[in-house]
């Protein structure tokens, strides 16, 4: 047990010495020919300079590269940098939400058609079986608004119906 904490102990230390070189600066290092080289230290007879370069892992934005002409297309170099530009958490959240607007406008409009289509299929259903049943002379009723009672269908009835029936299938099944 004592023999397993001692190894322990000196993994984790092998470990904190290890990482702590990738924490170094990144030098610049420009030699008397004009080579640049990049390194922790720098060797002697050259000329060092910092870079904002570090070993440290960390996430940054890349930086725009100026151009050489700086009065060269101004105007459209101010437009790039706003395309260019990281939106704010604000302005995502904004887009975002806008998205899910128009997606759910969309569904809403889907919904919307899918249930005027069935509502006219059941329509047209209806018209048919109607029409059929006019044309077989089943035998129909309707209910008297006076009395309440059943009142079947007559010769005359079945003529008086069956235009207005052929009507309705022409108006509901049309596609």
């Amino acid at each position: 047990m004592k023999n397993l904490r001692t190894h322990a102990f000196i993994a984790t230390l092998l470990l904190t010495c290890a990482s702590s070189g990738a924490h170094a600066q990144i030098m610049k290092c420009i030699g008397k020919d004009g080579r640049v080289e990049f390194a922790n230290v720098c060797p002697p007879g050259t000329q060092q300079q910092a870079t904002s370069v570090s070993g440290k892992s960390e996430t940054r934005a890349p930086t725009p590269v100026a151009a050489k002409d700086g009065a060269k297309d101004a105007g459209k170099d101010a437009k790039d940098k706003d395309k260019a530009a990281p939106k704010t958490l604000a302005e995502r959240d904004a887009e975002f939400r806008k998205r899910l607007a128009d997606q759910k406008a969309a569904e809403d409009e889907a919904a919307k058609k899918s249930a005027n289509a069935a509502d006219r299929r059941r329509a047209c259903e209806s018209a048919q079986s109607n029409l059929q049943a006019l044309k077989s002379r089943q035998r129909l009723f309707r209910i008297d608004p006076k009395t309440g009672e059943r009142v079947f269908y007559e010769d005359a009835d079945y003529k008086r119906e069956l235009p207005i029936m052929e009507r309705n299938v022409a108006e509901f099944c049309k596609s």
